[in-house]
């Protein structure tokens, strides 16, 4: 039994319970007439049929989000419950089955039996548990996309039948099984840019000081970047002095040197760690995170990347961390040529996987078989494809709807979720409001960084005409002169010939420290071949491939070692332990 679990909970028809069955160690059976729900590390929001926030943030713009609030809603308007900052979710006990609800961008990871699935059915906080609980085999289909892509997307787990309950969603198990109410609301009129920019900085200003009038000790992530100097600029300067901020120091990064002339400028309070401590691990140490992460990930990101932050980030206070996440998807993270109207075709779409998607985080060549390589990028191609699709017919609005609802929620949200064991990470810019601004508009003022630029002068001119880690001031990007755009597209070509050379020589880049900490796992496989056993059982892993890895005649990539561990994870027969949930933080 392992102890990483994160809180959460698990709700199963009473029928589909093995005779016998209890709940587990640190956990608490609730009965709700035809279900079950085991829940652990939770606290209750209310008392008779409880009601639990399974996320650790429960905030609107304006503030914190009382829990008997949010109890009464769930049991009377739950879709309205989407509409609190990602990431969100709660779910709720009833007479006669269990409800959930997540936010309206899927940031908070909560899953399901599929409804048309008769034998069963399920919902819990955790994939892992929800498909050991289902007796599901591992998805086929997931685990290709999952070799090339590193995280999955839409909806899929890597359990067949076992899905990721939709942005917005709400869902209720009772004695007929799994029912999904979709209420998802499509985005707006297109907006003006003068008109976004101001909303966007009311939105900002709003959240900002209502989070440091609840949390006045929270701490920035302060980095070189544009997101971060965002966040910054919408704290009032009176405020500044004396805010608490952290950067983490990456080699080749000049965040720290940017981070630095910002805070003594203001005099917040600097604190700088690295990731040396990544090489102080032992290899029993370094394998026992990576597995503990897989689990909170439900082993569908890269949990060599997390164990290696965790590491580095130990000596930083935990607590309220403000983020900077969610201003990629106000600048077009997907955007490549020129900025026009367009259709697409299904070769753009494997143009932009292959150019941009499955470079860094695809496993390395040899480890799975032939056939099995060659189908899963034809199904992995199929599904980005599908992903665009599902975004509309234009080009550069469809990129935006990829990345907004497969690379965020899939992604950042899981990782997010994944560090709430340690700290509350508080993201201002995926507000629904501020989301609502970025979807409403045109691709061209989003591209090249206009409307961020132009915001961030709206914010703060003199923080605006301070240079960036490595770019030109926001001020540039703002108002560009006639050589911006060709700058922009040169930077962008640039970055296109270092994708290229990365898939040239078959490489990919790994995580901050990742190299360091996937180095040790394999020396703990070396160790204990009988850790690999389970991959034994999987007709698409080449089990020549890992003979030599445990011969040291391969050195696997940190992103195959993190495949590797996420398979090992998905494999286990025994949900992991409940017990290390308990007493979990919870923040307005």
């Amino acid at each position: 039994m392992n102890p990483a679990a994160l809180a959460g909970f698990l709700a199963r028809r009473t029928d589909a319970a093995s005779p016998g069955d209890r709940p587990a160690a640190g956990a608490t059976r609730v009965r709700c007439g035809a279900v079950t729900m085991d829940h652990w590390g939770l606290r209750a929001a209310s008392e008779q049929w409880p009601v639990f926030v399974v996320s650790r943030v429960h905030r609107r713009a304006g503030g914190s989000v009382d829990e008997g609030e949010i109890a009464a809603l769930l049991r009377t308007d739950p879709g309205s419950l989407a509409g609190l900052l990602p990431p969100f979710g709660a779910v709720g006990a009833e007479p006669g089955g269990v409800s959930m609800v997540a936010d309206s961008l899927g940031f908070q990871h909560l899953f399901h039996s599929a409804p048309c699935r008769a034998e069963g059915p399920v919902m819990s906080s955790s994939a892992l548990h929800a498909g050991w609980a289902a007796s599901a085999p591992l998805d086929r289909t997931a685990i290709g996309v999952q070799s090339l892509l590193g995280w999955q997307l839409g909806q899929r787990t890597l359990f067949e039948g076992i899905r990721k309950l939709e942005p917005g969603a709400s869902a209720r198990l009772d004695a007929a099984g799994v029912h999904v109410r979709r209420s998802r609301e499509p985005a707006g009129d297109p907006i003006d840019m003068d008109d976004a920019v101001r909303r966007a900085a009311d939105v900002l200003r709003v959240s900002l000081n209502a989070l440091l009038d609840d949390h006045p000790d929270a701490v920035l992530q302060l980095t070189g970047g544009m997101d971060s100097r965002l966040l910054l600029s919408a704290i009032p300067a009176r405020r500044r002095r004396g805010l608490r901020a952290m950067t983490l120091e990456v080699p080749g990064s000049g965040d720290v040197a940017r981070a630095r002339v910002i805070a003594e400028r203001y005099g917040i309070r600097h604190t700088v760690h690295g990731l040396a401590d990544v090489g102080t691990v032992s290899p029993a140490v370094a394998w026992e995170l990576c597995r503990a992460d897989a689990i909170r990930l439900d082993a569908m990101a890269d949990p060599v990347a997390l164990a290696a932050q965790r590491i580095a980030e130990r000596d930083f206070d935990q607590g309220v961390r403000i983020s900077g996440l969610g201003g990629e998807m106000a600048r077009g993270f997907y955007y490549v040529g020129r900025i026009r109207d367009r259709a697409y075709s299904r070769g753009d779409a494997e143009e932009l996987a292959s150019w941009r998607m499955f470079v860094n985080e695809a496993v390395e060549p040899g480890l799975l078989t032939h056939e099995f390589s060659a189908w899963a990028r034809a199904v992995a191609n199929d599904e980005v494809y599908a992903a665009l699709e599902a975004g509309g017919e234009e080009w550069f609005r469809a990129a935006d709807e990829l990345y907004a609802g497969n690379r965020m929620q899939r992604w950042a949200g899981a990782t997010d979720i994944a560090v709430s064991d340690q700290r509350t990470i508080v993201n201002p810019m995926l507000d629904a409001a501020f989301l609502d601004i970025a979807a409403r508009l045109r691709p061209q003022d989003k591209a090249h960084a206009r409307f961020l630029g132009a915001l961030q002068m709206e914010l703060d001119p003199e923080l605006g005409v301070m240079p960036l880690d490595g770019r030109p001031a926001p001020s540039t990007y703002a108002d560009p002169g006639a050589w911006q755009p060709v700058l922009d597209v040169a930077r962008t070509g640039r970055r296109a010939a270092r994708k290229a050379v990365q898939r040239l020589r078959r490489g990919n880049r790994p995580p901050a420290g990742g190299t360091i900490l996937a180095a040790k796992v394999v020396a703990h496989w070396r160790q204990h071949p009988e850790i690999l056993r389970p991959l034994g059982d999987l007709d698409f892993v080449r089990g020549d491939w890992v003979q030599d890895v445990l011969n040291a005649r391969v050195d696997p990539r940190p992103s195959s070692v993190a495949f590797v561990t996420n398979l090992v994870v998905a494999s286990s027969s025994e949900p992991a332990s409940l017990s290390s949930a308990q007493g979990s933080l919870r923040v307005g």
